[in-house]
Parts: C-alpha cells; sequence; structure tokens
C-alpha cells in the first residue's frame, strides 16, 4: 500500500529516535534540548510499542507550559497505544476494505471491558485539550489529520466492544442502546457515554477532516460514507445536530444528545 503523504510524516517522526544510537538524558524542561530529549525518548518507546514508558516520558512536558502541539500529538499517540490503536494498520484496511465499519473493526484488537476505550477516549481529549474543548477551526492541520483516524479507532473500539465482530469485521450482533434505560442498561446495551462516544466521533471526523491535510482517496470515502450517513438520521435531525461531547447523552428521552446518538447507532448497525 501507498501510505499517503500524511501518515508516512507522522510515522517518520515517530521513528525519530530510532536511527540514534542514544537519545539525550537532559531533561530540564526549561532547556529545549531537554525538552527535546523528552520527545526523542517518547517516540523511541512509542516505535517499540512500551506505550507506558513513551507515556511517563512525554507527561512532565505535556503538562508544562512549553506543551504544544508536537507533544500533544506524541501525547494521544501514547494513550492510542494503549487502547491496542495502530495507524499503520488501520490506514492499510481502510484501502483494502471497502466497508468502513468491518475495516474499523477488524484493525483494532481490543476485547469488552479491556479498557482500551477509555485509553482512546484519553488521546482524543488530549487532542481537544480535555474540557478546553478545542474544535476543529482551532487546531492545526496534523492534529486535525491524527484526530480523523483517533476517532476513527474510538468507533473501532466501540463496534467490537458490543458488535461482536467476526475475523473479517463483519457484524456479529446489532448495537443496541435505549436512552430511556440508561445508565440502568440490559446486558450488552450500550453505556451513555459509549453511545454519545459513537456519534461524537462521527461528528469529530467530518469536522476534523475538513481542517486537516488528509488528501488520500481512502480518508475522504470514509468521511463521505459518514456523511451519508448522517443524512439518514431521523426526526429532521442532521450531522450538526450530533454533539461532538461523549459525556453529553444522559437516560431522558427529552436529552437530544441521547436521541440523535441512537438515531446514529441504527444507522452504523445499517451500514456495518
Amino acid at each position: 500500500m501507498d501510505v499517503f503523504p500524511w501518515l508516512r510524516g507522522i510515522a517518520a517522526a515517530l521513528l525519530t529516535c530510532t536511527m540514534l544510537t542514544a537519545c539525550g538524558n537532559n531533561y530540564d524542561l526549561a532547556d529545549e534540548r531537554g525538552r527535546r530529549s523528552r520527545i526523542d525518548d517518547a517516540n523511541l518507546h512509542l516505535s517499540a510499542g512500551r506505550c507506558q514508558s513513551a507515556l511517563a516520558s512525554i507527561w512532565p512536558l505535556y503538562n508544562s507550559t512549553y506543551v504544544d502541539d508536537e507533544v500533544r500529538l506524541i501525547t494521544a499517540s501514547a494513550y492510542a497505544c494503549e487502547g491496542s490503536f495502530n495507524l499503520l494498520t488501520l490506514a492499510g484496511n481502510l484501502s483494502n476494505v471497502s466497508n468502513p465499519f468491518q475495516a474499523l473493526a477488524k484493525s483494532l484488537s481490543n476485547r469488552p471491558n479491556d479498557g482500551a476505550r477509555q485509553a482512546m477516549y484519553r488521546a482524543s481529549d488530549v487532542l481537544t485539550r480535555g474540557s478546553a474543548a478545542i474544535g476543529a477551526a482551532q487546531r492545526g492541520a496534523s492534529v486535525n489529520s491524527y484526530m480523523v483516524f483517533v476517532q476513527l479507532g474510538i468507533i473501532g473500539t466501540i463496534i467490537r466492544n458490543y458488535g461482536s465482530p467476526a475475523i473479517d469485521g463483519s457484524r456479529g450482533a446489532a448495537l443496541t442502546y435505549n436512552p430511556t434505560t440508561a445508565p440502568n442498561n440490559p446486558a450488552g446495551e450500550m453505556t451513555d457515554e459509549d453511545a454519545c462516544a459513537l456519534a461524537a466521533s462521527v461528528g469529530n471526523i467530518l469536522d476534523s477532516f475538513l481542517y486537516s491535510g488528509l488528501t488520500d482517496p481512502s480518508t475522504r470515502a470514509v468521511t463521505n460514507q459518514l456523511q451519508a450517513l448522517c443524512a439518514t438520521i431521523p426526526g429532521g435531525y442532521s450531522c450538526s445536530d450530533i454533539s461532538q461531547a461523549r459525556t453529553a447523552c444522559s437516560s431522558n428521552p427529552a436529552n437530544t444528545a441521547a436521541t440523535v446518538a441512537a438515531f446514529v447507532m441504527s444507522g452504523v448497525n445499517s451500514a456495518w
């Protein structure tokens, strides 16, 4: 597969330190070389799949006044790593599998209730700057590009958790969510948070793509399919009605976010 330019660029950035015999050990955050040492060490750990070590390396810098988009991308990558997310695997499957939801389910390896969804949620929070909820128009192109893939990863972890996919990624069980019964859900039904996260990911992907540097046919095809899914939402709702906050759903029939999330989930069932 010819990986598109942006993906080659971020992969190269995450592999920077593997070309060095040793990364610097000066961790003084007030010194540029010290900050670079943190970044290089985190990249080295990521390239070897050492998710927690990468997070430990970058965390002091992420929590400092020196945090920038590069640091956010590395921190989000460390959390995504904990969520069994592999960007190259996902990109490859998206280009080779016509059904995007099958590709997403096939690309992740999480199991029900193994913590992968929570790790992916934390990755998303890093990119949106947590409670500040920075919108796509306020984020840089590189952050929005990675945001698209993190949100695709979130969808993958959710549908794997609730949809019992086969090896080829095809759906094994229907996704179910009823806002009137959550949070006291019957076994196998989505929680409020996961239902809203699934819908939020669709909205976040569509917004982030507009401000990203992604131009490859595979990612564009996925966003077009998600846009088409939005167009099927009944009740006069549209993509713009999707809440991009996964905490917006509540067990209340009058909760618009939960109502729209249930419609989005129904659309995923039909498209998957």
